[in-house]
């Protein structure tokens, strides 16, 4: 059985924060062969199926981010993961892509945090959301809501708030291996 065995120390630079999410990849799970796991609650690398790659999801700045919510029931712990962004326009194209999302059978993202870690330059973290060791490719994400509006007036936001949800079975491994590594 785990237990604690050791603490937690807050740096003065952990101080100076910043939230919200840089940049997002989304990707079938299936198409998913592996995660590398790496040493510190991370996945060092990931494996995809042949000609199988991670796509870039990009957003309006300052609307996306995750949450991940824990509770324990019956001696077991599971955390309630959501990613939500919000892509501006309401266009055909975009409602093509956003029924990718709405129909697909699980999906795996990679975020860029704007968290740093201290470093000078400053280096980010990324997370991998709908994957774990507990459930492994059966954590996958699940397209939840694509609120879409075109407002009312002429300076009203046009555009789909989305959120992808999941249980895992653990807190999001941070992703250790290079951006340059995501296979995209």
């Amino acid at each position: 059985m785990a237990g604690i065995t050791s603490g937690h120390n807050v740096l003065c630079c952990d101080r100076n924060r910043r939230g919200g999410i840089k940049k997002i990849w989304l990707t079938n799970t299936d198409d998913i062969v592996s995660f590398t796991v790496g040493s510190n609650h991370d996945y060092s690398a990931v494996t995809m199926a042949s000609g199988k790659v991670f796509y870039v999801w990009e957003f309006d700045r300052g609307t996306a981010g995750f949450t991940s919510s824990a509770t324990r029931e019956n001696g077991s712990t599971l955390m309630d993961v959501s990613l939500e962004f919000y892509i501006p326009k309401i266009t055909g194209v975009v409602n093509e892509k956003l029924m990718m999302l709405a129909t697909s059978c699980g999906i795996t993202a990679i975020i860029e945090t704007y968290a740093d870690d201290c470093a000078s330059p400053a280096v980010t973290y990324l997370f991998v959301l709908g994957y774990d060791e507990i459930f492994e490719e059966t954590a996958y994400m699940e397209f939840t809501s694509g609120e879409q509006g075109t407002g009312t007036g002429l300076q009203t936001a046009n555009g789909t708030t989305i959120t992808l949800t999941t249980q895992q079975g653990e807190y999001p491994r941070e992703y250790s291996g290079a951006q340059s590594t995501i296979p995209v």
